[in-house]
């Protein structure tokens, strides 16, 4: 008897330990950030850039989120239920959901965001995503008041959404900045300042502004701090409890991304493949999202490639089946298009009807050579180099573009494998004249992938007009969709290699910190060891 309970003592004595410590990760710590770009407003309806969505992301909170699955999931909307033909959604708002002041989020909140969204002196960046809404085209046109939009409070807490067509995918969108609310009242008082400063923010997410200093714009030393919303009332108790987003701060950082993990300068980063290993192999955590594409990038905007012409004989004689066997993972699956695998149309995958939609290799172009150099005025196509990241694979792939051209043709072409931060930054300043690329979808819906080649994202500087009217006009039905995507193919600026991956790398002693197919950061349930 004796040795049985000497035994269950040790056991309560282990079992004690394991759970005292919780493996050693603790709430109430703090956690940095590194923003890609600085923050102009950090205002719902008009910011844009990836910066400004991870901290709307946690400062704000729409009806759904899109957790790290890609699944949508409640935010301030306890539960939805929507129509038999998914042309109107009801949304139930959670009880207890409050603004950083205390006051109440009502379905008005949500009401009053989408209505400024549409005025057009708001001039809400890519407003296209609203268009699915009852009447939002005539709204925006100023055609119509804002009081036929399809949206309105049936109660305090319940939320009507009256949709143009049937869309089963819609909760998806809610997810979105554009979508988060607004309190009508505290906008009316910020006279004109609603966004740009701590002080001119009432927020509704897990996360707030510590004082009216939270949010410094000192150069050199520009920063959000932020700490644990005390009005927030959510799903899952939030556990940290502060969080910073770092826009200064020294170049080295990302030079060494893994050693600025273990040293816990950054808590969480998007690395490569190879590094993330790296990383992973020093104890870091690593989440893998199936939401990219693989893919040759042409810049419009280079001199040698301003021509559609130049481009299709580029993507037309590229070898496809050579490009697809370089690939090292040989699990790693053909991309059918330039939808990632997150991507869902009628809550299927989108290619599940099998469409592919790709330049197809067809070497009759060659035939047109000689009339484009006539236009060209040249002797010879245009040379071109291919930058890629600086590993073995891509290397190897980049090299398959040129296996393909230099014999076909009748000129040189080059790579320049650049180390990952440099391949970054010649990316954003659009000084590149083709890439291999790796384009994140943004989200679960085909608009935010196809949003990616509007005149005003990055990277892909298409700078087309017509493309712009086109995805200005999108219906969000499937065959509008695939409509769009069509004549971006026919544009010949990214060619679909790869259905490829994010891997999200978190520090060796933190825990429960999420990345999600929006290229969204959840905090809420982040602990991290002393």
């Amino acid at each position: 008897m004796k040795r049985v309970l000497s035994l269950f003592l040790s056991a309560l004595l282990l079992l004690s330990s394991l759970s005292g410590c919780g493996g050693g990760y603790k709430r109430d710590m703090a956690f940095t950030y590194l923003l890609p770009q600085g923050v102009d407003t950090l205002d719902p309806q008009t910011a844009s850039g990836e910066s400004a969505a991870v901290v709307i992301g946690s400062v704000f909170e729409g009806l759904c989120r899109i957790d790290e699955d890609g699944q949508i999931v409640p935010g301030v909307a306890k539960r939805w239920e929507s129509s038999h033909d998914d042309t109107q959604f009801t949304f139930y708002l959670r009880g207890g959901a409050k603004w950083s002041n205390g006051e109440p989020v009502t379905a008005d909140d949500f009401v009053f965001a989408l209505q400024r969204a549409l005025r057009p002196e708001t001039a809400t960046p890519s407003v296209d995503d609203l268009f699915i809404l009852r009447g939002a085209r005539a709204v925006h046109g100023g055609e119509a008041p804002e009081s036929s939009l399809g949206v309105w409070a049936e109660d305090t807490l319940t939320l009507v959404v009256q949709l143009e067509r049937s869309y089963p995918d819609f909760p998806a969108l809610t997810a979105g900045m554009h979508y988060m609310p607004c309190n009508r009242a505290y906008f009316e008082e910020s006279a004109g300042h609603y966004g740009l400063g701590s002080q001119y923010l009432i927020t509704n997410g897990p996360f707030t502004f510590s004082s009216i200093y939270s949010w410094n714009t000192e150069p050199g030393k520009q920063a959000i701090g932020l700490s644990r919303s005390e009005h927030y009332k959510g799903a899952l108790d939030v556990q940290p409890a502060s969080l910073t987003f770092r826009i200064d701060y020294d170049a080295s950082l990302l030079a060494d991304p893994v050693q600025a993990l273990v040293n816990g300068e950054a808590d969480i980063l998007t690395l490569p493949e190879k590094l993330a290993s790296q990383a992973e192999e020093q104890g870091c955590q690593v989440q893998v999202l199936d939401d990219a594409v693989t893919g040759l990038l042409l810049n419009p905007q280079a001199a040698a490639l301003e021509y559609v012409t130049t481009r299709e004989i580029f993507f037309k004689t590229l070898d496809r089946a050579n490009l697809l066997d370089r690939r090292a993972d040989k699990d790693s699956n053909e991309a059918m298009g330039i939808m990632a695998d997150c991507v869902v149309w009628n809550r299927s995958p989108y290619y599940a009807d099998g469409a592919k939609l790709f330049a197809a290799q067809d070497d009759t172009v060659l035939e047109r050579v000689p009339s484009l150099l006539e236009m060209l005025k040249a002797e010879q196509m245009p040379s071109i180099t291919v930058i890629c990241p600086d590993d073995a694979e891509s290397i190897d792939i980049a090299n398959g573009f040129l296996v393909s051209w230099n014999g076909k043709l009748g000129n040189a072409y080059n790579i320049e494998p650049l180390p990952d931060e440099e391949f970054e930054q010649r990316i954003a300043a659009g000084e590149y004249e083709a890439a291999l690329y790796t384009l994140r979808a943004g989200g679960t819906t085909p608009y935010q992938v196809l949003k990616a080649f509007e005149s005003s994202s990055y990277p892909c500087l298409l700078q087309d007009e017509q493309y712009d009217a086109d995805l200005h006009a999108l219906t969000f039905e499937l065959p509008s969709y695939r409509q769009l995507e069509s004549s971006l193919q026919e544009r010949y600026v990214f060619y679909p290699l790869f259905s490829d991956k994010t891997y999200y790398v978190t520090a060796p002693n933190t825990r429960g910190i999420a990345g999600s197919p929006d290229q969204g950061v959840n905090f809420i349930s982040a602990k991290k060891k002393d």
